[in-house]
């Protein structure tokens, strides 16, 4: 088992203000703030034409919890939404003022006045921001496109319809117009892939700057009824201060946000909207690139046109069924560039729309910690439309395949009940992929279609149930996914996968204590092959000699297995934090058809204490220190190891931030060096972090991150260096390079096993001398709110050699020099030859040196010519190289512009109704 860092990151509750807006231009009469609400503490009552706030005493951070009044739009002419605030008709409008720092203050009054006035009408809810500011000159604005981050004041509106204290949609603006929205959910958690259709506008002013929301019903989500009650709450940022305020007051490391929002009452005789949506979309595609002119798959211009459609329907006041059919994402960033020497499988975070919006629904995390443990879960939806799992012998002549397995259309249904139901279920259907091969001229034969990927259904479902105002909370999750069995056998994959589970939170103690836990299950189905090639992944290595706890049976057509997890902990309240709990998988538990998995069998006590200063002290804004220790064993009771582990991370008063840490991870058994072989003891290692950002108020950002590692006994070590620059060069452009050198020592890198039997196999090992080095780049122009150019960037490079070659002696021997054993190896044509295990068989093995090199860009064009519909027009560039040269040199970057690229081409049109 590899090392894993296994402490919990306590809950500390954070308002995203910060990433993504600004705006431009009102006026208001100073002198008509007259009529703004008071707090109870005022000796001056408002003006009769204004609604009065009134105050309630609940249990929130600073002890009252603020109700604002509802007031309904007059009739006539409504206000234009131009983030003005002129029109005589808002002196009607409830008010909201006296907001409280978030940061950097807690619990302080803001530095500067806001007031918020909210109207509600039949269709939409009406609110206006105005925030006034001593030195209006320094309001700051930066355009961009929309929901991107920036340096910027933001006014925002957060709305709790469902009243449920737990979920809210949350609405923002910046002060030349750029909008974002957010879902919020669990409280303190948030999905920005998240959008909404809405208006609105922000105007920049000699009192500061105001702005203006319409924001229709049919984006929200409320129950039916006579009267509502709503949970509200009003937001403010101030770039420059780096200010966060609030209405109703919400502190940093309470662990709540919308639990603490004030309300909205009294709003009556509004219907439930007609909540359809639809957005066809047509896209055409025209790829060029160098290739074959013997191969009969081979265009010079390749085109490709295709027609879509997303829909959105109101299925009840509660439900929400979103569809996407023939869905298309070319306009998303291409992955990172990255080469994998591991046995695992690397984690790709999601970039398409349909399943980024709403992942949390999906989502139940099997472990805790960072790194892979972050990415661990029961859906992981890169899983629907991959690559092929198939493969094609061309048998000299060419083959025709897609990258990507077609996703037919896809649906789900998610939203929740008034009586604190959550409901989330999505499926999606993939298409049976086929690969054509043809021979080659000269070659007999006729062309033909192998299938490479079977027509297979994928489902997850979530159902969860709130307690004591969500203070409690129990759930239950689901996932399949069920291929043509036929074609499935016939590519030794698995026929189908099912997993099922529990979850619990409660939460007690005035909400500063939470205890929680879950208990999931899976079971697999298949051939004989595909099953024994599940228990011989890298996520169970069920072939292990030594594991005597492991029952393999190739002869499998099935496995099963479970895990679980429960801790309890100190999650609010004063500065301290701690959390402690249990994590355990059977060695059969398996998640890769539907979700992500790198490790099973082991069972893994950890133990976190952190303490945290939210406010200014000393030379410091903020900072937060953290420790944790771990240990796990696996089911045999085989030690893995143990470790600990100190970090933190800090803003000073001059608004530079930091971070660093330490991890030791003392020695134990490995089961996945040997890749199926017997455990192996694994040294003593040591791992570090650290790195800086400067002032982020300023034209000109600096970064610096490093990190590494440190294996004494066998000299081995890692060296990450990462230094960025962000540049404003004006209102509206941003830019973005950041670079990384990598240097990779590692005197244990596996090459390959030579014998079928994995307890007498010959396993060799060299060391492995790695260079990879890389920049990304991002430049972003907005021309209006509405229309940007994109354009991003990233050359890769990755060298290396291999020497010192190595087999294994004792694999639990207490020093290195035991554990292995020099290989007098020979070299001649690129071929190694050597006698492994001393008796007389030369064994040979290719050259692993490698030199692998790759650009990617791509340049987005984004329009949104009207509220919802969308015009993309996106090239993209690859460049690919790769050779058995493991020398590394800078000049191994002009090298890569020598290859020929691919070039793309894509145009998408979509169109939003709203009938």
């Amino acid at each position: 088992m590899r090392s894993r860092k296994v402490w919990i990151a306590a809950a500390c509750a954070s308002i995203a203000v910060g990433g993504g807006l600004s705006a431009q231009e009102p006026f208001r009469d100073p002198g008509r703030a007259a009529d703004t609400v008071r707090s109870e503490t005022s000796t001056e009552p408002p003006e009769a034409t204004s609604p009065t706030l009134l105050l309630r005493p609940v249990s929130v951070p600073g002890g009252i919890q603020p109700t604002l009044p509802a007031a309904r739009l007059p009739e006539g002419e409504p206000p234009s939404i131009d983030g003005r605030v002129e029109e005589e008709i808002w002196d009607h409008a409830s008010v909201a003022t006296d907001f409280t720092q978030f940061d950097p203050v807690p619990g302080e009054p803001a530095t500067e006045r806001t007031e918020a006035r909210v109207f509600y009408g039949d269709d939409a809810l009406w609110v206006a921001i105005i925030a006034y500011d001593s030195s209006p000159d320094s309001v700051v604005g930066q355009l961009t496109r929309r929901d991107q981050q920036s340096y910027s004041d933001i006014v925002a509106v957060q709305i709790d319809s469902y009243f449920d204290r737990r979920t809210a949609f949350d609405f923002r603006i910046n002060p030349k117009g750029v909008m974002g929205d957010i879902f919020r959910f669990d409280d303190t958690l948030e999905d920005v892939g998240w959008d909404a259709v809405w208006e609105g506008a922000a105007s920049i002013h000699a009192e500061g700057w105001s702005a203006e929301f319409r924001i229709p019903y049919s984006q929200l989500r409320f129950r039916d009824g006579d009267e509502q009650v709503w949970g509200i709450n009003f937001v403010r940022e101030i770039a420059r201060k780096q200010e966060v305020a609030t209405w109703a007051d919400v502190r940093r490391g309470q662990s709540q946000i919308v639990s603490a929002f004030g309300t909205l009452d009294g709003m009556v005789g509004i219907e439930q909207p007609t909540r359809l949506e639809l957005s066809p979309y047509t896209v055409a595609r025209l790829k060029r690139g160098p290739g074959d002119p013997q191969d009969p798959f081979y265009r010079k211009n390749d085109h490709f046109e295709t027609v879509g459609a997303d829909l959105r329907f109101g299925v009840t006041s509660d439900l929400t069924l979103n569809v996407t059919l023939n869905p298309d994402f070319g306009q998303v960033d291409a992955d990172p560039a990255q080469v994998n020497l591991s046995a695992f499988e690397v984690f790709l975070p999601e970039r398409r729309p349909f399943f980024v919006e709403g992942a949390n629904l999906f989502d139940l995390r099997v472990s805790q910690g960072d790194g892979g443990g972050a990415t661990e879960s029961l859906f992981y939806s890169r899983r629907v439309g991959r690559s092929p799992q198939g493969w094609v012998d061309a048998q000299g002549g060419y083959v025709d395949q897609d990258d990507q397995t077609t996703i037919l259309g896809a649906w789900k249904l998610s939203g929740k009940t008034a009586n604190g139901w959550s409901i989330g279920v999505m499926h999606s259907v993939t298409a049976e992929e086929r690969a054509t091969v043809a021979p080659a001229i000269g070659q007999t034969g006729a062309p033909h279609d192998e299938i490479v990927e079977p027509f297979a259904n994928y489902g997850v479902a979530r159902v969860s149930k709130d307690f004591r105002d969500g203070r409690t909370a129990v759930g239950v999750i689901g996932t399949f996914v069920s291929r043509d069995a036929e074609a499935a056998n016939a590519l030794d994959l698995r026929r189908s996968a099912y997993t099922g589970g529990f979850d619990v939170r409660h939460r007690f103690l005035d909400d500063r204590w939470n205890v929680g836990g879950w208990v999931v299950g899976s079971h697999l189905t298949g051939t004989e092959s595909a099953i024994d090639r599940v228990q011989r992944s890298a996520a169970r290595w069920f072939q292990r000699p030594d594991a005597e706890h492991i029952d393999y049976d190739p002869t499998r057509t099935s496995l099963s297995g479970w895990a679980a997890n429960v801790d309890v902990g100190k999650i609010a309240g004063g500065n301290w934090r701690f959390s402690t709990g249990v994590q355990a998988r059977a060695p059969g538990f398996d998640l890769n058809e539907t979700g992500f998995l790198q490790e099973t069998d082991y069972i893994a006590p950890y133990l976190y204490v952190g303490y945290e200063q939210p406010s200014q002290q000393g030379w410091f804004r903020r900072y937060r220190i953290n420790a944790s220790s771990w240990t796990s064993y696996s089911f045999g009771r085989e030690r893995y190891g143990t470790g600990f582990n100190v970090n933190g991370n800090f803003q000073t008063n001059g608004f530079w931030n930091g971070f660093g840490g330490v991890n030791v991870q003392r020695a134990g058994l490995s089961n996945s060096v040997l890749r199926g072989g017997p455990a192996m003891l694994r040294e003593d290692q040591v791992n570090f972090w650290s790195g800086f950002r400067t002032d982020g108020r300023k034209a000109v950002i600096l970064g610096f991150n490093v990190n590494g590692n440190r294996r004494t006994e066998s000299d081995s070590w890692s060296f990450n260096v990462s230094p960025n620059i962000g540049w404003r060069p004006s209102g509206r452009a941003t830019i973005n390079v950041g670079a990384f050198v990598n240097r990779r020592v590692e005197d244990q890198q596996w090459i390959r096993a030579f014998g079928s039997d994995v307890a007498t196999a010959d396993y060799l090992f060299g060391e492995l001398d790695q260079t990879t080095a890389g920049l990304t780049a991002r430049i972003d122009y907005a021309f209006t709110p509405n229309l940007s150019l994109q354009f991003y960037a990233q050359p890769f490079v990755s060298a290396a050699t291999y020497s010192d070659f190595k087999e294994v002696g004792d694999p639990r021997a207490a020093t290195t020099a035991e554990r292995w054993l020099p290989v007098q190896a020979s070299e001649g044509d690129g071929v190694w030859s050597a006698d492994l295990g001393g008796d007389g068989t030369v064994q040979q093995w290719g050259s692993p040196d490698f030199n692998f090199r790759q650009f990617r860009s791509n340049t987005v064009l984004r329009w949104e010519y009207m509220p919802g519909s969308i015009l993309f027009v996106v090239w993209a560039q690859g460049r690919d190289f790769a050779s058995g040269d493991g020398r590394f040199g800078m000049g191994d970057f002009g090298g890569l512009f020598d290859t020929h690229p691919e070039n793309i081409l894509m145009v998408k049109l979509s169109y939003w109704m709203n009938p």
